[in-house]
């Protein structure tokens, strides 16, 4: 399957921190290549605040400088200009709250993404955090204990515990291939159309 293959524009991995969703973007990049897929998240505009924040939030994990709504909407907004500009996206994002969904649901309208949640085993993401030393324990673990809730429905799930990202492309590349539409989308709007 190749980018002119797939149907949707934009593909949402949601997941909890280190449960690979970067990877797998990175991965599906370069398989879909000569398609330029753009690999967006919450970090790319994190990552414009001055690096002392970022360092507080990703090594100390103090959020307190952040203004976390404003930091989503900012993301969405962007994500919505990348989208009307005409550029496929992947996007990845950590959604540990009812909230954080419902702003999702909002912040991509009118867009219908494909929704893909990554999985993983609590030892391989302690293995993962400490490899990479971008982050602390206790943030992947709040992110580990809220994935539990399942605050979207998703188009499809992959457990990345113990799959190279080759064997996740492959997945999910077979998942999309069965689905041409995404179904699970319609059931999150119906879902947060009531709140406020």
């Amino acid at each position: 399957m190749n980018r002119a293959d797939v149907a949707h524009p934009l593909i949402v991995i949601t997941g909890g921190s280190g449960s690979g969703k970067s990877t797998l973007a990175r991965t599906l990049q370069a398989r879909w290549l000569p398609a330029q897929w753009l690999h967006f998240s919450p970090d790319t505009v994190l990552h414009c605040l001055p690096q002392a924040v970022v360092d507080g939030a990703n090594l100390r994990n103090d959020w307190s400088a952040i203004d976390r709504p404003l930091l989503r909407r900012s993301t969405h907004a962007c994500l919505r200009a990348l989208l009307e500009a005409g550029h496929p996206v992947l996007f990845d994002c950590v959604i540990m709250t009812e909230r954080a969904a419902q702003e999702l649901v909002a912040g991509l309208h009118p867009h219908v993404p494909y929704l893909v949640r990554l999985v993983c085993s609590w030892q391989e993401l302690q293995r993962r955090t400490l490899a990479r030393g971008d982050r602390t324990l206790q943030e992947v673990e709040h992110g580990f204990n809220s994935a539990a809730a399942q605050h979207l429905r998703v188009d499809c799930e992959l457990d990345t515990t113990d799959r190279s990202p080759g064997e996740i492309v492959d997945a999910l590349i077979a998942a999309l291939a069965r689905q041409h539409q995404p179904s699970a989308w319609a059931d999150n709007r119906a879902r947060y159309a009531a709140a406020p």
